[in-house]
C-alpha cells in the first residue's frame, strides 16, 4: 500500500505547486481549489499569504525529498522576506483605516484615513511584487 504525501505539484501550477499539490492529495480538481483560495485571499488577504507562504517553505516539491524550510538561506531569499513584512504592514495600516475611510467625506480629517488607505495599499502591492518571483522560484 503506498502513502500518499503531501508535496508541491510540478505539473499543475500557477505560482509555486501549492495549491496543485493540495489537489492531487485530497483527489479534488485544483480549480476548484484555486476558486477557494482566490474567495479566502478576498475575504482574508493577508491570512492567505502567510498560509500560501508556509506551504511553500513546508512542502516539498513533487520528487524531493526535504522542504524548502530545511535548507532556508535567509541571504537567498530576502526578497520573499521583505516582501511579506510590506505586506503584513501594509495590512496593518489599512485595517487601521478602512473603518474610517468613507468618513473624509463629512469630515476633512478623514482624509488622513483615506491616505492611509491608499499607501497601504500600495505597500501591499509593492510587497506582492517582489515576494512572488522569489515564490516561482523555490
Amino acid at each position: 500500500m503506498s502513502s500518499k504525501r503531501l508535496e508541491r505539484s510540478v505539473r499543475n501550477k500557477v505560482l509555486a505547486g501549492v495549491i496543485g499539490g493540495l489537489g492531487e492529495y485530497l483527489g479534488v480538481d485544483a480549480t476548484l481549489l484555486r476558486i477557494v483560495a482566490v474567495i479566502l485571499l478576498i475575504l482574508l488577504p493577508v491570512l492567505m499569504v502567510i498560509l500560501y507562504v508556509l506551504g511553500v517553505l513546508l512542502m516539498p516539491k513533487a520528487g524531493e525529498e526535504k522542504p524548502p524550510i530545511a535548507s532556508f538561506d535567509i541571504s537567498r531569499h530576502a526578497s520573499l522576506i521583505i516582501g511579506l513584512v510590506l505586506i503584513i504592514i501594509g495590512a496593518a495600516m489599512l485595517g487601521s483605516a478602512t473603518a474610517l475611510t468613507i468618513s473624509w467625506i463629512f469630515h476633512p480629517v478623514g482624509i488622513i484615513h483615506a491616505i492611509q488607505a491608499a499607501l497601504a495599499a500600495v505597500l501591499i502591492i509593492i510587497g506582492l511584487v517582489i515576494m512572488l518571483p522569489s515564490l516561482r522560484s523555490l
